[in-house]
């Protein structure tokens, strides 16, 4: 049964995708795990990294997308869902040479419209709140279908409050909350542990001790400065953070570059291959069941 990592933030512009994709690497390559990204950000970012623009193009094409997924199975049109994911992706491959384990359900630029479509369809004389919910497990139900054909689940989640996100928060096993070192970042965090924790207000969540929460916050595009190490030990008074911090380094941001020839993780990540396994070797002590 797959292990369900989320990746996610309230705010936009914090390197989910990037790190959705930079952990299924190094879990696929590194850990030999049977990875399957599934994109449930309609900007496709994961995706495009993945498959590059005409692989993602040639996906949404065969209706091979999550909104493609969605839609048919609310209808019960899916019999396989593994016919909507491309396996054998990305352009990294093991110290042999071969393709790792790595899966991806690509993402699509319609599933928010079609997330509303799903809701209208569950609508009757409930209360909005009721469909909400209603949809949401549905949501997970249907997620759910791919978790004995894989070791890892990653979901990429979008940065609103989409119904296939929070069936993200509410099914992962844990949840990585990347942000940037700011203050509208600090105030993301808290409002995603909420949702994380199905808990009131801070308060509230305060009474969950640091070791119990289903999340853990990293620090991305961090610089050597003294403001931003201030913020990031503030949102460490208060959330799980992980050790790891991803600094500014061109092997992270070259690294959202689909290459078109097969390429070894060092050559990838280049300068920045130490963060990625500091990351790898902090995730997986976190899988162990």
């Amino acid at each position: 049964m797959a292990y369900f990592l989320a990746v996610a933030n309230r705010k936009g512009g914090v390197g989910k995708s990037t790190i959705t994709v930079m952990l299924a690497h190094a879990l696929s390559i590194w850990g030999g795990k049977r990875v399957l990204i599934i994109d449930l950000d309609s900007q496709c970012n994961a995706s495009m990294i993945m498959l590059g623009g005409e692989g993602w193009v040639a996906a949404r094409s065969a209706r091979r997308t999550i909104a493609d997924y969605f839609s048919d199975a609310f209808s019960n049109r899916v019999s396989r869902p593994g016919a909507y994911v491309l396996d054998r992706v990305g352009d990294v491959v093991d110290g042999a040479g071969r393709q790792p384990p790595l899966s991806i359900l690509p993402g699509s630029l319609l599933l928010d419209d079609v997330q509303g479509e799903l809701f209208l369809l569950q609508a009757d004389h409930r209360a909005a709140s009721d469909i909400s919910v209603g949809l949401r497990e549905r949501l997970i139900e249907t997620l759910r279908r791919f978790e004995h054909e894989y070791d890892v689940i990653i979901l990429d989640c979008a940065p609103g409050l989409s119904f296939a996100a929070l069936a993200g928060l509410k099914m992962a096993d844990k949840v990585v909350v990347p942000f940037r070192a700011d203050y509208v970042s600090l105030l993301a965090v808290d409002r995603v542990a909420l949702m994380i924790e199905e808990r009131r207000d801070l308060d509230d969540l305060a009474d969950v001790p640091l070791s119990r929460r289903r999340y853990a916050c990293l620090a991305n595009f961090v610089r050597d400065n003294g403001r931003e190490r201030l913020l990031i030990e503030e949102i460490g008074l208060a959330h799980p953070v992980f050790a790891t911090e991803l600094p500014q380094r061109d092997g992270i941001a070259n690294s959202f570059d689909w290459l078109a020839q097969s390429t070894s993780m060092e050559e990838k990540y280049g300068n920045a291959i130490s963060d990625v396994r500091s990351l790898y070797n902090e995730i997986i002590p976190l899988m162990r069941r």
